[in-house]
């Protein structure tokens, strides 16, 4: 085995793992919610995931950007610009999460109504209010995480990064149990399960930093403008590429809530925690290779950087059929672990194998968004992303029922997905990836 492909499973198993961690915490939620209380507080917390995993996306771009900002430099042996590259995006990322955490609070009732709450019972709107004001009030340790983890792993402790997201879901199990079975707290006790989570993953990724076990170090440091705007644009295609969940669940339960009603928002929940899971498996894969990848195009090692792109390609194509395949032959078992309720089981076993048609296109995407990004070719980076996430996802969820009927909203993601992956094979032979 060649040191490139072991560089690759050193890179992309913790990165794989940590983001399926980071993902896991509001599934688990959905499912001891869906088991523990019902169905409409299922429903209740899907509601509240547009804002949350908006939130997630939105502090994506600092770290991401700021990760290829300093692999690049590494690459090329400026460590003390690497480390002003880090420092720069943690306050960035800190920043934002006290802006998200007051706005998450003090609005949470306006942000559940305009995710579609409007038009379902009184009893799911205030759950899921209850889930979202208490899910924000821990928004700086939950975008924390996720900052440090990155940081972590580019900082030569991959394994040390998937260990402390590890850590915090299985606190987060844990505290969910207790708080909704013996304690009965409901989707509040699910809300802080979560955010208790997100502390002990911190204080474990912490320790990389505080013992010095890399080159990245926590030091005083001048805000420079410039460089924060260099890794906000290096961030972008990643922050827009992680907006495709927000903006696929607020559109889905805008749609639901109003051809539906309450069980077509219960449905989706399931669909989306499912997408959730997938979606984290391969973007793994993608931030996996995002430090093998800067490092090269630091070094101007075109043939690595190619290499690293085909292994790429291959593994999220394997992961995504793969990934469909169980789900197609485990449709009911799978929808099972979140509720038992005999027409929602009825209706999610319709829509998920139509729904997860979508997950292989979505792995092709993912690679070459996160190839173009890491090698400085942001503008077609942000095309991709900005299509897949937003445009043709939101196009596709509000025109297929009308055009083709109710049913079809549920292939809304493949269309959206494989016209993305026509947009990307132009860009990326306009470039020449490969």
């Amino acid at each position: 085995m060649n040191d490139k492909l072991k560089n690759l499973w050193r890179y992309i198993f913790p990165a794989m793992g940590g983001l399926f961690v980071t993902y896991l915490y509001n599934v688990v939620d959905g499912i001891f919610v869906g088991q523990g209380v019902g169905s409409a507080a299922l429903g209740a917390v899907n509601i509240g995931v547009p804002f949350i995993t908006f939130s997630v996306a939105v502090a994506a771009m600092f770290p991401m950007g700021g990760a290829t900002v300093v692999a690049i430099r590494i690459g090329r042996g400026d460590r003390e610009g690497a480390n002003h590259a880090f420092m720069t995006s943690v306050a960035l990322t800190l920043l934002v999460s006290v802006l998200l955490t007051a706005t998450g609070m003090v609005f949470c009732e306006q942000i559940i109504g305009m995710s579609g709450g409007r038009t379902l019972s009184g009893a799911m709107r205030d759950m899921a209010a209850d889930y979202l004001f208490y899910y924000c009030a821990f928004s700086i340790p939950m975008l924390m995480s996720t900052c440090l983890s990155v940081f972590a792993r580019n900082d030569g402790s991959p394994t040390l990064s998937f260990v402390g997201m590890c850590v915090g879901a299985g606190a987060n199990i844990f505290l969910d149990w207790l708080f909704i079975f013996p304690m009965g707290m409901g989707v509040i006790g699910a809300a802080i399960a979560s955010g208790l989570g997100q502390v002990f993953s911190v204080a474990v990724l912490l320790s990389h930093f505080v013992r010095r076990q890399g080159s990245l170090r926590f030091r005083r440091f001048h805000l420079s403008g410039a460089l924060a705007v260099k890794i906000c644009k290096r961030g972008v295609p990643e922050a827009v590429s992680q907006l495709t969940t927000p903006v696929t669940a607020l559109c889905y339960n805008l749609m639901l809530a109003k051809l539906v009603g309450d069980i077509g928002v219960s449905t989706f929940s399931v669909l989306s925690f499912i997408y959730a899971l997938a979606n984290a498996i391969l973007s793994g894969v993608a931030q996996g290779l995002q430090p093998l990848w800067g490092n090269c195009y630091g070094e101007r090692d075109t043939d690595g950087m190619n290499e690293y792109f085909r292994w790429g390609i291959r593994i999220n194509v394997t992961l995504s059929v793969a990934v469909y395949g169980l789900l197609l032959f485990f449709t009911e078992p799978v929808i099972r672990i979140f509720n038992q309720d005999p027409e929602l089981v009825q209706n999610a076993s319709t829509a998920l194998p139509l729904f997860s048609l979508s997950f292989i296109p979505m792995a092709l995407n993912l690679i070459y968004t996160a190839f173009l990004y890491s090698t400085k070719r942001t503008l077609q980076a942000d095309a991709i992303s900005f299509s897949r996430g937003v445009v043709l996802k939101a196009a596709a969820i509000f025109c297929l029922p009308v055009l083709l009927g109710g049913d079809t909203i549920w292939l809304a993601p493949l269309a959206a997905e494989m016209l993305t992956l026509l947009l990307a094979l132009v860009l990326s032979k306009a470039t020449g990836p490969a």
